[in-house]
């Protein structure tokens, strides 16, 4: 016998007929008709070699063949239903596994905290690892499973099996110390441009959309300190009269530990969209889905990502220079 021969159906309606021992009433069992049932039987004595059930005064019986069967067809019927079948449940409040994240440093501040809070209440055991890679690092990661989910601003990941969904769009905010001697409830472009600047270069992240913003705009700013990363600019800004500038959501937590004040720019600021990233191989795996549900509810929800309210702005303006 050919393995490419065998129908899982014709194993249900075997196993039908084992059970009701009657043609009619077994297709109702499974929900099919009495032509259907002739037919699949007729199939099933083909494929056996043998009658497999033989009409009697009692009803269908099975041949030899066919009780030597019931077990093995049985026991495979249950494996299918119980084991193949069925999507594996993902209990957080059960599991302990750790979910690999790829995000910033940014992502790390805003992002984590919210998270971790989250976990504490509902999944206390599941443990949680972040990394930073670069664009081709990530994908490789993602399509490997090494990484779960992605969250940030990474233009570059565009893999076709790659998927992704938006978070919000986000914007730019300028900080600077609450007693700056000079910069009180508002900045003017002059005060932007001749205030030294503490900035922050992480390679095709969302300093790279303000460099060009500023590009476009013909602004250049006096840089005194340039950073690979974010945690030393506001001890820099709150320690001297250094101003930065970084995503609100970023100055907002800053603005939690540090004696710093938030300032709207005084020029069209650009603005960026924040993406969960993920795999396909993993789009419908029961575990990643509950983490990528998590994050986008936690992320979207009331936040730190509103714009900054106060539009009132001293001085000229880029249009205006």
């Amino acid at each position: 016998m050919d393995i490419r021969q065998v129908d899982l159906n014709l194993l249900k309606v075997f196993d039908a007929l084992l059970k009701k021992r009657h043609v009619t009433q077994a297709g109702i069992s499974i929900g099919l008709s009495q032509p259907a049932m002739s037919y699949a039987l007729a199939k099933l004595r083909e494929l056996f070699e043998d009658p497999l059930f033989v009409r009697t005064g009692r009803g269908m019986e099975p041949t030899p063949r066919a009780q030597a069967l019931s077990e093995p067809v049985a026991r495979m019927l249950e494996l299918v239903q119980n084991e193949i079948l069925p999507m594996p449940e993902f209990r957080p409040g059960e599991s302990t596994r750790t979910f690999v994240l790829c995000m910033s440093d940014i992502g790390e501040m805003v992002f984590l905290p919210r998270l971790l809070k989250h976990l504490d209440a509902h999944a206390p055991n599941v443990k949680i690892k972040t990394v930073a890679l670069s664009t081709p690092e990530l994908e490789e990661a993602l399509t490997s499973g090494d990484v779960d989910v992605a969250v940030g601003y990474f233009p570059g990941l565009e893999g076709a099996a790659l998927r992704r969904k938006a978070l919000y769009q986000h914007s730019f905010v300028c900080i600077v110390r609450e007693d700056h001697p000079t910069i009180h409830d508002t900045l003017s472009l002059d005060q932007y441009l001749e205030a030294p600047h503490a900035m922050v270069h992480p390679e095709g992240r969302a300093q790279d959309i303000l460099e060009r913003a500023h590009e476009r705009l013909g602004i250049r700013v006096n840089v005194r300190f340039n950073l690979p990363r974010f945690m030393g600019i506001p001890f820099i800004v709150a320690g001297s009269d250094t101003i930065a500038t970084v995503p609100l959501a970023v100055g907002r937590r800053f603005a939690e530990f540090v004696n710093i004040k938030l300032l709207p720019l005084p020029f069209p600021g650009p603005r960026y969209d924040l993406h969960l990233h993920w795999h396909s191989r993993f789009h419908h795996e029961p575990a990643n889905r509950w983490m990528r549900g998590t994050m986008s509810e936690l992320i979207n929800g009331p936040q730190q990502h509103e714009p900054l309210r106060n539009t009132k702005r001293a001085g000229r303006t880029a249009r205006e220079a």
